[in-house]
């Protein structure tokens, strides 16, 4: 999994402010009691007074995943109807006729196109 460092800017500072904070080192030495106050609520982890991760509840986690993947899901309904779309009996028909034309009846209908859009 790849890792970033994320700049400890004036919007992460901001959204981090709020929460409970937590030295790596007591995350080491007490984690039975941080375990504790992390089900509860997001927990801020810091190193060098850096904020280095969040600890969440497992429902909250899920939650975040679950938003991030709204976006997919509804692209991935818009192509399953645009395929339904394009799978009809007609569309299939237009297919076969096109990829067995010869190239003088697409010349044709090249023509034409070109023709009724001039105008």
């Amino acid at each position: 999994m790849a890792t970033s460092i994320i700049p400890q800017s004036g919007f992460v500072q901001h959204l981090v402010e709020g929460l409970p904070s937590i030295p790596a080192s007591s995350l080491k030495n007490d984690l039975g009691r941080v375990l504790e106050m992390a089900r509860e609520h997001a927990v801020a982890v810091t190193r060098h007074k850096r904020t280095q991760f969040i600890m969440v509840p497992v429902a909250e986690y899920c939650e975040l995943q679950r938003a991030r993947m709204a976006p997919l899901e509804a692209l991935t309904a818009e192509f399953d109807s645009l395929v339904a779309q394009i799978n009809t009996p007609a569309a299939k028909a237009g297919a076969a006729r096109l990829f067995s034309a010869t190239p003088k009846a697409l010349g044709r209908a090249a023509v034409k196109a070109a023709g009724s859009h001039a105008r």
